[in-house]
C-alpha cells in the first residue's frame, strides 16, 4: 500500500511527521535501518524530509543502492535531497565520482551545504587537487568550507598554504584555530603554535590539550607541564596527553605519579599506562592496572598481550589472547603481531595462524 506524500503538511499532521522524521534518523543512526524502514513505511503520510532521512540512514549503513533507489523513487525532490545524495556519495572514495554527477545534476541552483559535502568528501580520501578546485569554484563560501579546506591542507602537511588560507578567513573560530595550531604541532613548528595559541581570543579544552601534546610530542615536558599546571579545566584528553607525553619520554615514575592524581581514569589512559609499565619490564604493575579495569576495549587488551610479550611471559600472552577471543573481542594489528610472534618463540606459528583466523574474524585492515 502506498501512502501519499506531501509537501505542505495539515497543521494537525505535522507534530506526527516531524517525530517519525526525528525517529527515522534516530534509528539509522544507532544501526536499526530495520525499524527506520518500518517507521517510513508506517507513515500515514510522509514529507521530503521523510525520504531524505531515510536517504542519508542508508548512506551512513553502508547502503548506497537502498537510498539511490529511494532517492529516485521520490514523488518530489528539494536541495536538501540532492545533499543527502551528495554527501553519502562522499563518504566512500570510490563513490566520489558520483558525489560529483549528483551535484552537476542539481536542477536548482545548488547551496554552499551541496558545495562543501563535496568538498569534504575530497578532503577526507586525499583527493586535495581537486578540493582546492571545488574549493576556487564555489560561488559562495563559509565558514565550515573554509575551516574544511584548511583540514586538507594541513593533514597534507602544506601548512604554509594552510596559514595562508586560515589568513584569509573572514571568520577565525576556535575550531579553526585550533586546527592550524595542531597542524603546527605535528610539524614541529612549536613556536609558531604557541604564538596562535597566546593569540587566541578564546581558547576551549580542545586548544589547551592540542598545545600541551604539541610540547610533549616535541620532547619539550616542562613546558607542556607548566601549561598543564595553569590550564583552567582538565579533561580526560588532557590528562592522558600529558600521561602520555612522560611515557613517550620514557619518564615512567612521573606517569606513575600523574596517574595516582587523575580523578579519574578513563580507557585511553590505563591502556597509556599498561604500555608504559610494560616497555619497563613491571609486567605485574602492568596487570594490576588491567584487572582493576572495569572497562576494556581492544588496546586494553593488546597492551597487555604486548607486555607479556616484550618480557617473555609468553604462555601469559597466549592466554590472554585466548581469553580475548572467547569473549568476542577483536584483536587489533598490534595483539595479532604480538601473538605471531610469541608462536613463533614458542615453534607453534601454524597454530597461531589457526587461533587467529578460527577465534575471530579479521577487519580488513588486519587482512
Amino acid at each position: 500500500m502506498r501512502f501519499p506524500s506531501v509537501r505542505f503538511l495539515p497543521s494537525s499532521a505535522a507534530p506526527a511527521v516531524v517525530a517519525a522524521n526525528a525517529r527515522i534518523a534516530w534509528m539509522a543512526r544507532a544501526g536499526n535501518m530495520e525499524g527506520a524502514r518500518a517507521t517510513f513505511e508506517a507513515m500515514p503520510l510522509r514529507t521530503t524530509a521523510s525520504y531524505n532521512a531515510l536517504i542519508a540512514g542508508y548512506f551512513r549503513n553502508h547502503l548506497p543502492e537502498a537510498a539511490l533507489g529511494l532517492f529516485r523513487r521520490m514523488p518530489s525532490r528539494d536541495l536538501g535531497s540532492y545533499n543527502a545524495l551528495i554527501s553519502g556519495f562522499s563518504l566512500r572514495r570510490h563513490t566520489l565520482p558520483d558525489a560529483a554527477a549528483a551535484l552537476a545534476s542539481i536542477p536548482l541552483p545548488p547551496s554552499v551545504v551541496s558545495f562543501t559535502s563535496l568538498l569534504r568528501g575530497y578532503v577526507r580520501h586525499g583527493f586535495l587537487a581537486d578540493a582546492i578546485r571545488l574549493f576556487h569554484q564555489m560561488p559562495e563560501r563559509n565558514h565550515v568550507s573554509y575551516t574544511v579546506m584548511l583540514g586538507g591542507f594541513i593533514d597534507a602537511g602544506r601548512l604554509d598554504e594552510a596559514r595562508k588560507l586560515f589568513d584569509e578567513m573572514p571568520d577565525k573560530d576556535v575550531v579553526a584555530r585550533t586546527a592550524m595550531l595542531s597542524g603546527y604541532c605535528q610539524a614541529g613548528r612549536i613556536a609558531e603554535a604557541r604564538l596562535l595559541f597566546d593569540d587566541m581570543p578564546k581558547r576551549n579544552v580542545v586548544s589547551w590539550t592540542a598545545m600541551i601534546s604539541g610540547y610533549s610530542q616535541n620532547g619539550k615536558l616542562n613546558l607542556a607541564r607548566k601549561l598543564f599546571e595553569v590550564m583552567p579545566d582538565r579533561s580526560e584528553v588532557s590528562w592522558t596527553a600529558m600521561l602520555v607525553g612522560y611515557i613517550q619520554a620514557g619518564h615512567i615514575e612521573d606517569a606513575e605519579q600523574l596517574f595516582n592524581a587523575m580523578p579519574e581514569h578513563p580507557v585511553a589512559a590505563c591502556n597509556a599506562m599498561m604500555v608504559g609499565f610494560g616497555q619497563r619490564g613491571m609486567v605485574d604493575a602492568a596487570k594490576a592496572v588491567f584487572e582493576r579495569m572495569q572497562e576494556k576495549d581492544d588496546g586494553t587488551w593488546s597492551a597487555m598481550i604486548k607486555a607479556y610479550e616484550q618480557n617473555e611471559f609468553l604462555i601469559e600472552a597466549l592466554s590472554t589472547f585466548r581469553d580475548m577471543s572467547w569473549r568476542g573481542i577483536r584483536p587489533n594489528y598490534p595483539s595479532v603481531i604480538s601473538i605471531l610472534t610469541v608462536c613463533s618463540a614458542l615453534a607453534i606459528l601454524n597454530y597461531g595462524r589457526e587461533l587467529i583466523g578460527s577465534s575471530i574474524c579479521l577487519s580488513p585492515k588486519m587482512s
